[in-house]
């Protein structure tokens, strides 16, 4: 059984519009497909299931603040973010990308503390997200056909 890859915070990039975003110290995020059970009367076991509209949440945190951001939050307009995921070691081998696609901020924090620097929480909403490792590639908003 071959070793997993370990993405590596470290040298990982976050990049907003291809550029890599200053300070950046996190990045998590959430696919959300909503879904409904279809049922029938006079039986109890469901008999498939109904997807409706799928999303992606998310947060960025970055040192200080990320004026970027800010002036995106200000204007209401899409961008595209993307996660370059990269292995540690002598060679900083890139492993793969996760995009972003029609990206909208939709909310700011900021928090600072006596024993650290100030902390920018950048929340984003997604239409699509894509990923790519090697030369597989998945398409999270796709709808799978049935049958072929």
């Amino acid at each position: 059984m071959p070793n997993p890859d370990v993405y590596s915070g470290r040298i990982s990039n976050i990049k907003c519009e291809g550029e890599v975003i200053p300070g950046a110290q996190s990045i998590d995020f959430k696919i959300i497909k909503n879904r409904r059970n279809v049922n029938a009367i006079g039986i109890h076991e469901r008999l498939g299931i109904d997807y409706g509209e799928m999303y992606v949440t998310g947060t960025v945190r970055v040192q200080s603040a990320y004026l970027k951001f800010d002036q995106l939050y200000g204007q209401e307009k899409s961008f595209q973010l993307v996660l370059e995921l990269k292995k540690g070691g002598a060679f900083e081998e890139a492993l793969g990308t996760i995009a972003f696609d029609e990206c909208v901020i939709e909310s700011k924090n900021f928090s600072i503390d006596v024993n650290g620097t100030g902390i920018s929480e950048y929340g984003f909403t997604a239409t699509r997200i894509r990923q790519k490792m090697g030369d597989t590639e998945v398409n999270f908003g796709e709808i799978p056909r049935r049958g072929t």
